[in-house]
């Protein structure tokens, strides 16, 4: 078993150079080895990756392991942004923001196409498009992330990627200042009146329940976006308490939406 870990003395002085690196890329290589031709920097990363020595992630882009077979990942959030070219989202921006108590290994990335899901060691990275909506970043510890308005936006939009309303209603608890400005224009641009229904009950619940300081002019908002009835949670039967203000039912029950604060 050990000839398949030999490396030759290409292969070493490479792994020496990068050694430390969590990704390189073959245009990184060709540029710290100049005298290396496009075609042997390829066949080179190729038999590192082969002898467990790098992981690819894609054409040109490889992880450097820890050793033969042993995937480091010192930053999955890098990992997934190379994989799927987006914003940090979802679970994964509320960690980012420490507004999640757990290590979530699904990494979510807001793309602006193209969906997908890729297993690198003990991660899932998982890309969902969201079109237009793919738009509020920022720089965070050196990744893409959505804005923390952006997080809650996205959230609420597709609250089970980032563990449902229970997490959602824990972590705008825990948030200490929130663009609440930002957040709106965000509906006013996105959302269908059925997101402002269950967005605002769920806000309307926070404030009344937890003092959660919700401004009146977003309640406002999204009450005057009220017209048909709809569920809370579309994939679940529709029963539960009928909220009249807001044309909703309630089909998951205040205690799961806040039993974190009363447990």
């Amino acid at each position: 078993m050990r000839e398949n870990y030999y490396l030759t003395k290409t292969e070493q002085d490479i792994m020496r150079v990068i050694r430390g690196a969590d990704i390189v890329s073959a245009d990184e290589i060709r540029e710290l080895f100049p005298g290396l031709s496009r075609g042997m920097v390829k066949k080179v990363l190729w038999s590192l990756s082969k002898k467990g020595y790098l992981t690819r992630l894609k054409k040109g882009l490889y992880l450097v392991n820890e050793g033969p077979g042993k995937p480091s990942i010192k930053n999955p959030y890098r990992i997934a942004l190379a994989l799927f070219p987006g914003y940090i989202a979802f679970s994964s921006a509320l960690r980012l923001y420490d507004l999640l108590d757990y290590e979530p290994f699904t990494i979510f990335v807001a793309t602006p196409r193209k969906s997908g899901e890729r297993v690198v060691g003990e991660y899932t990275i998982k890309a969902v498009a969201l079109g237009e909506k793919a738009t509020g970043m920022t720089l965070k510890d050196g990744v893409y992330t959505s804005t923390l308005a952006k997080t809650f936006f996205d959230c609420f939009y597709k609250p089970a990627y980032c563990g449902g309303y229970s997490e959602i209603t824990k972590a705008l608890y825990e948030a200490e200042k929130l663009d609440w400005d930002e957040f709106m224009d965000y509906f006013e641009r996105f959302a269908s009146d059925s997101l402002c229904q269950r967005t605002g009950y769920i806000l309307e619940l926070l404030k009344d329940e937890l003092g959660v300081g919700v401004p009146g002019g977003v309640l406002d908002y999204l009450k005057g976006r009220v017209k048909s009835w709809t569920k809370l949670v579309p994939t679940l039967p529709s029963r539960g308490r009928s909220i009249r203000e807001w044309k909703l039912i309630d089909n998951l029950g205040k205690e799961k939406i806040l039993g974190w604060a009363y447990g």
